[in-house]
């Protein structure tokens, strides 16, 4: 498999492989985590938790992902890519964890880098809070840097997602999977599509074309039968 490249990795102009087929994607963010807002202005107890490294999801972020968990895995992915923060990994485990389907860490997709619960948590400690990432055969483990993230800051963090954006969007048309989901941040993924930010576990289907475009599209119908067990 054709591993996500790190942050870092220095490279010449970006250029869209001339080789390459549009992309089907479903973005999925995280689920709630402890350092999101909350809907209730009174309901402040997040805020700590913007201070802490990595932080992970809510009791309520697990159950969002496990709403939808059914419906995802009866959908014909090829691959699942996921960013390398604790609450996408835990996002994507509670989904796609028991699934066949490949799933890939891919630091490109690491939110905006602007608080501490924006950064992440080294390689060698990360194995060890998600211990599934091995004994699961995750694959992009190996290839992933001790310190993946990248420095925070507020005046270039825009930027920077930007060109990550870039980096992913070729780093994606090179691969041979057509229908991909990333489990990935808001504020990546807004940069990505120039579509507001989505809620916790919301998700949102695109084509990326082979210009690196990104086309707003349909769902994938669930299957016959999956479509009965959501009814």
């Amino acid at each position: 498999a054709k591993e996500c490249p790190p942050i870092n990795h220095a490279g010449g102009p970006l250029r869209m492989s001339q080789k390459s087929e549009p992309k089907l994607l479903c973005l999925i963010r995280h689920g709630q985590g402890k350092h999101n807002p909350r809907n209730n202005p009174l309901a402040i107890g997040f805020i700590p938790n913007m201070l802490k490294h990595d932080a992970p999801l809510t009791g309520k972020g697990k159950r969002q992902a496990a709403a939808i968990k059914s419906c995802m895995q009866a959908l014909p992915f090829e691959l699942v890519v996921v960013s390398p923060l604790s609450r996408t990994i835990e996002t994507a485990t509670q989904i796609f964890g028991d699934a066949s389907t490949p799933k890939l860490l891919c630091p490109l997709i690491v939110e905006r880098c602007t608080m501490p619960s924006d950064q992440g948590t080294p390689r060698s400690e990360l194995l060890i809070k998600h211990p599934q990432l091995l004994t699961d055969g995750w694959l992009g483990v190996n290839e992933l840097s001790e310190v993946f993230w990248p420095n925070r800051s507020i005046k270039n963090a825009e930027q920077e997602v930007a060109a990550r954006v870039l980096r992913f969007k070729e780093w994606m048309l090179a691969r041979p999977e057509a229908c991909i989901a990333v489990v990935g941040h808001s504020a990546f993924f807004a940069s990505m599509t120039g579509q507001p930010k989505l809620a916790n576990c919301e998700a949102f289907w695109c084509e990326l074309n082979t210009s690196g475009e990104v086309l707003n599209c349909k769902p994938l119908p669930l299957p016959p039968a999956a479509a009965d067990d959501e009814m």
